[in-house]
């Protein structure tokens, strides 16, 4: 320079880096994107709150509950202190609730598992003196370890999966300096209910189906006899219904206490069916696909009763519903006779099914302004009573019915796959709401909640004392029937497939927590199916070859062990070699069989039938080029595939089968 300085700068190296500066960019970002979003329920919030109360929209939707408004504390767990969530952890939990709701409308009870999660993750990282952006993986697994510490096996598996999908969300956001792709190493699934150890296939109670989620027969029959004793007009006779429906079907409680108003219907093929809604939790707001679920022939004529039944007994709470629907609020019609100056006494509330002790001074009617005291005449001998009579109107009656309304009641329950809305008033299970005097509201129409059928099962002894031929003790739930009733079909043949599709589920995996039988029965079961000529198979025809008083004993020998394959089943003892043919179980394998007529595998065997022939092609166009050898060896083992595959078909009943045809017909689906 002119004046003789250098030209030299000094040099500055920031104290926060080009990635930190975008890190923290993002963060603010994805606040401001959550408090810009306007949800149903959401208006009366304040963000700095570390309580949220939401009294809208599907947050309020529990199935088994009649809510009005659900809170959300932004705490860490009671194991870890119980105090709120600050400073970035706050706003961050706050944010990936409102902007996960937003898209995938998720349950109460589900974000309740994210705030938890999101706290042990707080916890573990401010333990280490990490901010958000610097996390670790090593803080995850701490926080996993955290939550396996005090938590039961099944809450700790929903939690392991929050921690690792608020572990995508700050992936796919940006929000830290690194990428996590993070899964917990020790995360698995709860263990089926049952007994895990080994039995001895000659024991005497090997062919027993033990587990605590299965209902005793003898609960059946007393259901049963309920169903056939149990007067029409009895009271407890709409849960006796509901009982016999979950035992038939096999449907979730929800499911069946929100079915809609129908009869059961028939399909082109003369099949019986009965249109429901799939569903875990309540999904008014979001479009929940109706299916159709078809009758099994056994319970057809009792299903179809007591659909008639239910739909004649719940007419006139279904009519108020709709009169609700029309008029946003509580149905007076029953109030209708009533003169506007008439004064109601205790007798006359009676009379009406209201509680008398509500003109007592304790009572709704004093309380909030609407019970008046009688001015006291003398008597005979002019003695004027003090003590004063009280009464209401019919004001106070229309006050006091008003109060049990709320916006709930006229929302859509169901949004199927063709964005029909689905009320109360088109359910086929609609009550009254029950009142402190033991008899039902003639105003307010509700669904059957969860928490109503418990009460009932109190009381499920004493009616079954007066009803049935034996009085029991209630060890099940609801859902105890769909353990039963899959378990039952399972062990009669039903293969997985065809279960899953008819339970409503959509991961087969599902399907095996419901099934406990062990497997040495299934072993058993499937020794009978061999013998009897009801499977297929090398091991069949092998069993057929010897003689009949040695096939027992070699049957003994083979069938150890029962797996499911998908297109069949394999019967190879891995307690004691591993298999050496994995994933050729059907290129002839002389330990895999399969069942005749089995329905619920044709698809697969037609598919695996249709890629085989392809792969066959394939490698017959291979041949006659440069390797010719290798090329033989693959037609060879796709031809043993074709082989097995094309007999499975034949004795599933398909006879001609084009695979090029159904390849051509998946394409254009």
């Amino acid at each position: 320079m002119a004046d003789g300085r250098s030209n030299r700068k000094n040099k500055v190296i920031a104290f926060i880096d080009r990635l930190a500066q975008d890190r923290r960019e993002n963060f603010k970002a994805l606040i401001a994107k959550a408090k810009m979003l306007e949800l149903e329920g959401f208006e009366e919030i304040n963000w700095s709150d570390s309580t949220w109360t939401v009294k809208a929209g599907r947050l309020i939707k529990l199935t088994g509950k009649n809510t009005t408004s659900s809170s959300f504390n932004f705490n860490y767990s009671p194991s870890l202190g119980g105090g709120a969530l600050y400073g970035e952890w706050a706003d961050i939990g706050k944010a990936l609730f409102t902007l996960r709701f937003h898209r995938k409308h998720q349950s109460a009870p589900n974000q309740r598992n994210f705030i938890t999660a999101l706290g042990y993750m707080a916890y573990s990282a401010n333990q280490l003196n990490l901010e958000l952006a610097r996390l670790t993986p090593e803080v995850l697994d701490s926080a996993c370890k955290a939550i396996t510490r005090d938590y039961s096996e099944g809450v700790t598996y929903n939690l392991h999966k929050a921690v690792a999908e608020i572990a995508g969300h700050f992936d796919a956001n940006g929000l830290c300096r690194i990428i996590f792709k993070y899964k917990y190493a020790k995360m698995k699934r709860p263990k089926n209910a049952g007994d895990v150890g080994h039995k001895r296939l000659d024991g005497p109670k090997t062919l027993e189906t033990k587990s605590d989620k299965l209902i005793e027969p003898a609960v059946f029959k007393v259901i049963g006899e309920l169903y056939q004793n149990v007067p029409k007009d009895h009271k407890y006779r709409f849960y006796v219904l509901l009982l016999t429906l979950l035992a038939c079907l096999g449907r979730r409680f929800s499911e069946i206490s929100l079915l809609p108003q129908q009869k059961i219907k028939t399909d082109i093929d003369g099949r019986k069916y009965i249109e429901y809604f799939p569903r875990k939790i309540s999904q008014g707001d979001v479009f929940t696909p109706k299916r159709k679920l078809y009758m099994p022939n056994e319970v057809l004529p009792i299903v179809r009763d007591v659909i008639g039944e239910l739909d004649e007994l719940c007419a006139t709470a279904r009519d108020s519903a709709s009169r609700t629907q029309k008029l946003k609020g509580a149905d007076l019609s029953f109030l209708l006779k009533f003169d506007e100056n008439q004064f109601f006494h205790k007798k006359d509330l009676k009379m009406i099914g209201l509680n008398p002790q509500l003109l007592d001074s304790t009572g709704w009617f004093r309380k909030n302004g609407y019970a008046f005291a009688n001015e006291n005449k003398p008597d005979k001998t002019g003695k004027v009573s003090s003590r004063k009579v009280y009464f209401t109107t019919k004001e106070g009656l229309i006050n006091y019915c008003e109060k049990d309304y709320f916006e709930g009641l006229i929302e859509a329950i169901h949004i199927d796959q063709n964005k029909n809305e689905y009320f109360l008033k088109d359910l086929l299970v609609v009550r009254y709401q029950g009142i402190s005097s033991g008899m039902y509201s003639q105003w307010i129409a509700t669904q059957c909640t969860h928490s109503m059928m418990t009460t009932f099962l109190r009381y499920f002894p004493e009616l079954a004392k007066t009803y049935a031929s034996s009085s029991i003790e209630v060890d099940f739930t609801s859902h105890h029937f769909r353990h039963t009733l899959n378990t039952l079909l399972d062990e009669g043949g039903l293969s997985d497939l065809l279960q899953t599709e008819w339970f409503g589920r959509s991961n087969p995996k599902d399907t095996k927590a419901y099934q406990h039988t062990s497997r040495e029965k299934r072993a058993l079961i499937l020794r009978e199916d061999i013998k009897n000529g009801r499977a297929g198979g090398k091991l069949v025809e092998q069993v057929k070859a010897v003689p009949v008083t040695v096939q027992d004993a070699v049957l003994k020998a083979r069938v150890q062990a029962v797996h499911d394959v998908g297109s069949g089943i394999c019967v190879h003892n891995f307690a004691q070699t591993p298999c050496e043919r994995h994933l050729q179980c059907s290129a002839e394998c002389d330990d895999y069989v399969w069942a005749k007529d089995d329905k619920g595998r044709l698809n697969e065997q037609k598919r695996q039938l249709a890629l085989t022939t392809l792969a066959r092609d394939t490698a017959e166009e291979r041949s006659t080029k440069r390797k010719p050898k290798k090329s033989s060896d693959w037609i060879a083992h796709n031809e043993k595939k074709i082989n097995t595959l094309t007999a499975q078909l034949k004795d599933n009943g398909v006879v001609d089968f084009d695979p090029r045809q159904y390849l051509e017909e998946l394409a254009g689906d």
